[in-house]
């Protein structure tokens, strides 16, 4: 049992020095990441395995929230990077590198009256109906941008969204990535509209953002580097 407890406190005093000298070479003691919902996960992973290889004693902490939440982190000093999208222009005091873009797509639920028109929706086809709207939960009443009709059910969880599109509540437009399967299942149906109602982009540039006047650490600056060599647009 001592020399249990004792390989413990080598072990630990070992990793606390590692930790110290990680420090004194300009590495933060953490990264704090703040992620936006609609950031896919899967194209992030190869950098962040990479990071984990060249800062092994990094401490590293994800926030997801809803829209505008990576944003806050940022300006209220809690996340030292934001990947997100910056609606409707990137801000003139943070520094934003477009990495990727998320396809959003119109899609409904295939036992829902709308996915039996047969043709283009018009504005008129979506009065009737509920529109999903992924909402900013601090600014719930701030600006929209896709809402089509007046007839709308707000939510700040995207994967709760989700639950109640597949459970035929209503339509909205989703990242293609999120519900591949279910479009090549059957579950859900696109939604195609009319040119009235295209003006909404249809693809969110995702950034990766940092305030301009905190600058990044070394850790920090690494993962940025690797992200822009990997998949800036």
């Amino acid at each position: 049992m001592l020399v249990v407890q004792a390989r413990a406190v080598l072990a630990s005093a070992a990793q606390f020095e590692a930790m110290a000298a990680s420090t004194a070479a300009g590495v933060e003691p953490e990264l704090a990441l703040a992620i936006d919902p609609l950031v896919p996960s899967a194209p992030l992973i190869e950098s962040l395995g990479a990071l984990r290889e060249a800062f092994p004693h990094l401490a590293v902490s994800f926030s997801t929230e809803g829209l505008g939440g990576a944003e806050r982190r940022l300006r209220n000093g809690d996340a030292a990077l934001a990947l997100c999208t910056l609606i409707p222009t990137v801000p003139d005091d943070i520094t934003a590198l477009a990495l990727l873009s998320v396809d959003l797509r119109p899609v409904v639920a295939s036992g829902h009256p709308l996915a039996m028109l047969g043709r283009r929706a018009t504005r008129a086809d979506l009065k009737p109906y509920v529109q999903l709207v992924l909402s900013d939960p601090v600014s719930p009443d701030g600006p929209s941008y896709g809402v089509t009709g007046s007839h709308q059910w707000r939510f700040v969880d995207l994967a709760r969204r989700l639950d109640f599109l597949l459970a035929g509540f209503g339509w909205c437009r989703m990242p293609e990535h999120l519900i591949a399967d279910h479009l090549a299942s059957g579950r859900l149906r696109p939604l195609e509209l009319t040119a009235e109602l295209q003006r909404t982009p249809d693809t969110l540039t995702i950034y990766a953002a940092h305030m301009q006047n905190r600058s990044l650490g070394k850790a920090g600056r690494w993962l940025l580097n690797d992200l822009t060599r990997r998949l800036c647009l």
